[in-house]
């Protein structure tokens, strides 16, 4: 019996719904609409590991809002992951630099989620 990967996708797509929230990755291209849930690292994965200390982990789902695959994938030299503020609807909170290349949780090839290391470039607010 073959492991069903669209299973996956759409229980990672879930979780980072109900855990996150709606997200934009910013190009000069334009803005691409994607769903975010942003994370602190814990003290054990920032011990001996590239990691800043005020860098933070962001897990993409694979669709869009749309339900659509994420496409073009993220980026670490032309995009930045846009934040709102929940309450305002639509008002930016943070652009958050991503300063190491995307990974993902692709197995078989096909992308489930995508993780990003990122750090505050500016807030808006």
């Amino acid at each position: 019996m073959a492991y069903d990967y669209s299973a996956a996708v759409a229980m990672a797509d879930e979780m980072i719904h109900e855990y996150g929230a709606v997200a934009v990755l910013r190009r000069t291209a334009g803005d691409r609409l994607c769903i975010a849930c942003v994370l602190d690292y814990t003290p054990e994965e920032r011990q001996g590991k590239l990691i800043n200390a005020v860098d933070r982990f962001a897990l993409l789902s694979a669709k869009d809002p749309s339900g659509a695959l994420l496409e073009p994938p993220p980026n670490k030299d032309l995009d930045h992951l846009v934040t709102f503020i929940p309450e305002t609807y639509g008002e930016e909170d943070e652009v958050l630099k991503i300063v190491q290349p995307p990974g993902k949780l692709a197995p078989s090839g096909v992308v489930v989620y995508w993780e990003l290391q990122v750090r505050g470039a500016y807030s808006v607010a």
